[in-house]
């Protein structure tokens, strides 16, 4: 039998795979808190499955990012598993685009660190969800990381799915503890409490703009002078990305089977004419590159 001792804090280490631009931010977090990391390139579904049957670790040779492509970060990408047995503490999959298509990273990595804690961004799954078709069941927890949010965000919630095993719900506490957030444990369904939230007030905002009733500039600054928000939901809209809202919307109304969750047809018309947000210099705003 095998035992492993990780649990002092100190010895923190995440292993972080997922869409290269949410990586690149949560690691910038996870350095500005001293928190060591590593990085695993995201594997395509095709390549995935000839990994998992061949066992074969060396990254170089399959279809994810080139460790150039992390920029800064390209130092703490990994190229080969088997060197780096038991020694994460946490695996964090931060992807935004289908889980099933980076199911094998994760899976993989768990399997080579039996004892880490496994994060999960369930903006359009549930931790339950994801745990079981990644054989990370008794390990899973969900978080509502979100781009662009989670580096302003000082509240974090989490949830657990059914069949994780406490000790991994305090695990995560810890690591999200020591990069600051005070956690709020909810219960897990998609998109949690504050992205959800924020989503459909976003999806309603949206509305309203493509009725005529106000412009982007107006709605933004009502909701600023009259309930305080720090931003305006469009502005915030525009720094999340379109397709982020448009996808926790989809997974809420896959999940519920309800009208109320259906996504505004203005995000999806913005989103084909590729007004994707500020970080392609249009939305409900245009920015300057």
């Amino acid at each position: 039998m095998n035992v492993y001792d990780i649990t002092d804090t100190d010895n923190d280490r995440v292993l972080l795979t997922g869409d290269i631009d949410f990586v690149l931010e949560f690691a910038g977090i996870l350095r500005r808190c001293s928190v060591d990391f590593s990085i695993l390139p995201s594997i395509d579904a095709r390549d995935g499955y000839e990994y998992e049957m061949e066992m074969e670790f060396e990254l170089s040779s399959l279809g994810g990012p080139a460790a150039e492509e992390y920029g800064e970060y390209a130092d703490f990408v990994i190229q080969d598993l088997r060197e780096h047995l038991n020694v994460f503490s946490h695996i964090v999959d931060l992807s935004i685009t289908s889980h099933t298509d980076h199911r094998v990273a994760v899976e993989v990595a768990a399997s080579l660190n039996p004892a880490a804690t496994v994060f999960v961004s369930v903006l359009n799954t549930t931790a339950t969800e994801f745990g079981m078709f990644t054989n990370t069941a008794q390990r899973v927890i969900g978080v509502g990381l979100a781009p662009s949010v989670m580096s302003t965000l000082t509240a974090m919630d989490m949830s657990a799915g059914l069949n994780t095993e406490p000790h991994h719900i305090e695990r995560a506490k810890e690591l999200l503890g020591r990069l600051g957030y005070a956690v709020e444990v909810v219960q897990d369904r998609v998109g949690l409490v504050q992205m959800r939230v924020l989503a459909m007030l976003i999806n309603e905002a949206a509305f309203a703009v493509m009725e005529g009733l106000a412009t982007p500039e107006d709605i933004d600054k009502a909701m600023m002078l009259g309930v305080n928000y720090p931003k305006g939901l469009l502005a915030w809209a525009d720094e999340i990305g379109i397709g982020i809202i448009t996808l926790i919307l989809d997974g809420l109304r896959r999940e519920y089977e309800q009208e109320r969750y259906r996504p505004c047809v203005l995000l999806k018309q913005m989103m084909r004419a590729g007004w994707a947000g500020k970080s392609t210099g249009r939305g409900f705003y245009v920015y300057e590159s």
